[in-house]
């Protein structure tokens, strides 16, 4: 199968089920919207894949022949979707996150599909995909099972900011993409009432110390935004702004926000829960709750 070439693919992994197909065709959709080759591949686990037929008796070569056979089936469905695209496919017995990690070393972007509700299936099941997005060296999108096929004048760009760095280059990513769909920008800054550590964690009773702690909590996911929306002006003048500052946690924020918008946008990196949004339950609370592709930016 090709190679990809350092720096200029977008790389999406196929596995042959729908989600798959739909990842297929947003990926040659935005890859071509970028000026990038695309890279279909299929990552499958040998030992895994062989012991899962009870018929027949498997060897390396005839899985091979049977991977190259799905890809080839990706490679179509891209082309068929983007006639005038570079479309690379490859195959791989590492497994789909050994593969797909090993591959964002030089691509531009790694795209997964997800099934109904944000369950990642087939050949990119479950761990796969969070791990992909924990340790991916590119951005990567997670594409669930109906999603608009790009961000358009009628779908939204969404971003999470709350004022750090990885915030911040989330929010130019938003920004660069939204600009070229012609998409408004939606921005989404979520606070909670503050509690206080002692032993264990027990919520403010005292009824000014509780207002003063939510005021704070309040006023400071409104000056994040307010700090991008400055940012925003000078740098994309033309740019129609949404905001979205409200009480709760940033998965559930984001999520309702991705209601009819055509991608979520969040940064790898940063305060609260966007800490730890690639580390476990909040990534997958995203990834989950979204209606809409997610990207997540380092």
């Amino acid at each position: 199968m090709d190679e990809v070439s350092a720096g200029t693919a977008v790389v999406v992994g196929f596995d042959e089920s729908p989600e798959a197909e739909h990842a297929v065709r947003w990926a040659a959709h935005e890859a071509r919207r970028r000026g990038r080759d695309l890279s279909v591949v299929f990552a499958y686990d040998l030992d895994r894949w062989m012991s899962a037929d009870a018929v027949r008796v498997w060897s390396p070569q005839d899985a091979e022949r049977a991977a190259r056979k799905v890809v080839e089936a990706g490679v179509a469905l891209a082309q068929e979707v983007e006639p005038e695209l570079t479309v690379h496919g490859r195959t791989s017995s590492r497994g789909g996150a050994a593969a797909l990690i090993g591959l964002s070393h030089e691509a531009d972007l790694v795209v997964l599909g997800a099934g109904r509700h944000g369950r990642v299936t087939g050949a990119l099941i479950g761990s796969v995909a969070f791990a992909v997005t924990a340790r991916a060296d590119c951005p990567v999108v997670v594409v669930p099972s109906g999603a608009v096929e790009r961000p358009d004048p009628g779908s939204r760009v969404v971003v999470g900011v709350d004022g750090s760095a990885g915030s911040d280059h989330a929010l130019s990513i938003a920004a660069d993409l939204a600009t070229d769909s012609d998409a408004p920008l939606v921005l989404v800054s979520a606070w909670e009432t503050p509690t206080y550590d002692h032993w264990s964690r027990i919520y403010l009773v005292d009824d000014e110390w509780r207002y003063q702690a939510i005021t704070e909590a309040r006023d400071g996911a409104a000056a994040h935004v307010a700090a991008a929306r400055a940012r925003l002006e000078k740098e994309y003048p033309g740019l129609v702004v949404e905001e979205m500052v409200e009480e709760g946690r940033p998965p559930a924020l984001l999520g309702r926000a991705s209601e009819g918008a055509g991608l979520v946008v969040v940064g790898a990196r940063g305060r609260g829960d966007l800490r730890s949004l690639l580390l476990g339950s909040v990534s997958r609370a995203v990834m989950h709750d979204a209606h809409c592709p997610v990207l997540v930016v380092r």
